[in-house]
């Protein structure tokens, strides 16, 4: 039912305030008068399980809380979750438009509700077209889905295995996979074709982007969560993990305020897919100045209006390889700071770095790339090549644009184990791009090395999407481990600034950017690769190369 004030309850008079507020509304949406709805550039979305129907501390004052935090985080829409009975007092109080359906989910809008799009079990998915400007519309969907054990209780998920963590959050991926399909049949027709799609709830399940392996440290091992992949398979964002790329356990959670002998845990999401708005910020609201009425905390996430963003056919793109030995220079004094500020003086997009420790005690037990992350705000990868020193030896990627999944190739096995890490990135176009970074191995037989790139050229040989390739190759120009990528577009080095080591007297190139071949739909522009005058931060210098990639039209 969609309701803009009270419809229960009411007594003859108030009813036909009712009807004639109906009536008015109905015009205005059909007619549309100014400043009934304005051009609204920024968009704030909520998604909050109020607990009970945000009841458990009274049943006034609970749902008056409730409204003081919404009121205070300036939320235009909100997808709630047990709702419980307290909709129609927190939509009033808000002054806002209101759907509910069945008891647990509703959703309140400081815009006029066109349309009820609801789809699969009224208890775990409602939809509502939102008229957010006059030429704009917003499909939002409150969801809650379901767990088979509770897995929070500490007790539960020490003595459990990741296969049964996994087993515990399989019922939440079983029902978002019937409701994404759902939504796609409900949203199937032309007129719904270039409205913006938010889905927002309590997920009862983590995010595999969360648990991966640069977050070891805080989350112990790295778990795919199957339905945090779900949503990134079919190119939804998570609008907080796009605008917090470092994501810290103790601070970035929704479950529990209330519980906080549990375990700490990121399940409350905002999610979308948009040609017109780009999420530029967002924050967990966890407190009141009595009493936090819910024992989830809320999501809020800030959009922007960026319709160029669909558009654009051509991205620049500053690629870095670097081998930052751990950020331990020619000095022999290990600093990570050094190599932070360097990083952000040259600026690059995404950045593959070489030789990374994760919590070696070498390195004062640090996780290089969380720090690297936080320094310069980007979003963060590590692949692991061996345990080592207390810690993990291997490397890492950086990026700018938000991480859309990271994958781990074994390579075979060298002096010293070895991966390639492959991260894929979403650009701001919301086209994808994948970036390859490889550190083959050293000594002076190339045995290992060139099986090594072998496993590499064969991976890329398997990419639709394009690619560059960067990274520390032990290998020059000429020889038969770099000849293998002689396919591929290099950025080439300027004459008589080839050489990238030893940084403090360089004399072999060996750290390379490459970008994929062009192909029907898209194609680079691959400027010089600029080696840069660093003589003491690492014993490699830095290669920085200027990119255009264009898509081709259809």
């Amino acid at each position: 039912m969609i309701r803009t004030i009270s419809d229960a309850r009411v007594c003859n008079a108030n009813l036909l305030k009712v009807i004639a507020f109906s009536l008015i509304l109905a015009l205005q949406i059909a007619c549309p008068v100014a400043g009934l709805v304005s051009a609204q550039d920024e968009l704030r979305v909520m998604a909050w399980n109020i607990w009970r129907g945000g009841r458990e501390d009274g049943e006034e004052i609970g749902p008056q809380r409730v409204i003081e935090v919404i009121k205070d985080s300036r939320a235009d829409i909100v997808a709630m979750q047990e709702t419980y009975g307290s909709g129609e007092i927190i939509s009033e109080g808000l002054g806002f438009h209101f759907q509910e359906r069945g008891t647990n989910l509703s959703i309140h809008s400081r815009f006029p509700i066109v349309e009820d799009i609801s789809v699969f079990e009224e208890f775990k998915c409602t939809g509502a077209l939102i008229q957010v400007a006059e030429d704009r519309q917003v499909a939002f969907y409150s969801i809650w889905l379901p767990y088979g054990k509770d897995i929070w209780l500490p007790e539960i998920r020490g003595a459990a295995s990741v296969e049964e963590w996994q087993k515990a959050c399989q019922p939440s991926a079983d029902d978002l996979a019937e409701i994404l399909i759902a939504i796609k049949q409900r949203l199937a027709d032309d007129k719904y074709k270039d409205v913006t799609l938010m889905i927002a709830g309590d997920f009862n399940s983590m995010s595999h982007l969360d648990y991966g392996l640069a977050s070891v440290d805080q989350y112990q091992q790295p778990v795919d969560w199957n339905t945090s992949r779900l949503m990134t398979q079919d190119n939804f964002r998570d609008a907080y993990r796009e605008t917090n790329p470092v994501i810290d356990r103790e601070v970035d959670v929704t479950w529990s305020p209330r519980f906080p002998e549990q375990e700490q845990e990121r399940i409350d999401f905002v999610y979308y897919r948009s040609p017109d708005y780009r999420a530029t910020g967002s924050e967990v609201i966890r407190t009141h100045s009595v009493q936090f009425p819910s024992d989830h905390a809320a999501v809020v996430a800030t959009f922007k209006q960026k319709p160029e963003l669909a558009s654009a056919s051509e991205i620049q793109l500053d690629v870095l390889s670097y081998n930052i030995r751990r950020g331990h220079g020619t000095d022999n004094v290990t600093d990570l700071k050094r190599s932070a500020d360097l990083l952000t003086e040259l600026g690059p997009d995404v950045v593959g770095l070489q030789e990374i420790d994760l919590n070696a005690n070498r390195s004062g037990n640090q996780n290089q790339m969380r720090e690297l992350g936080r320094q310069l705000n980007m979003h963060y990868a590590f692949g692991k090549f061996m345990d080592y020193d207390g810690g993990q030896y291997g490397m890492g990627v950086l990026s700018r644009f938000p991480i859309h999944d990271v994958e781990q190739l074994q390579l075979p096995r060298g002096n010293e184990p070895r991966v390639a890490l492959a991260v894929t990135v979403r650009l701001p176009n919301d086209r994808l791009l994948l970036v390859v970074n490889v550190h083959f191995d050293w000594v002076r037989d190339d045995e290992y090395r060139f099986a090594q790139a072998q496993a590499v050229k064969a991976f890329l040989g398997k990419q639709s999407i394009p690619y560059v390739l960067v990274g520390d190759f032990n290998d020059r120009p000429g020889s038969r481990t770099i000849d293998l990528f002689v396919d591929l577009q290099e950025a080439d080095k300027a004459s008589g600034n080839e050489l990238t080591c030893p940084a403090d007297n360089p004399r072999v190139e060996i750290d390379f950017v490459f970008a994929s071949p062009n192909s029907d739909t898209f194609s680079w522009g691959v400027g010089s690769g600029d080696v840069i005058d660093e003589p003491v931060v690492s014993d490699h210098r830095p290669v920085l190369a200027k990119m255009e990639l264009e898509w081709k039209e259809n």
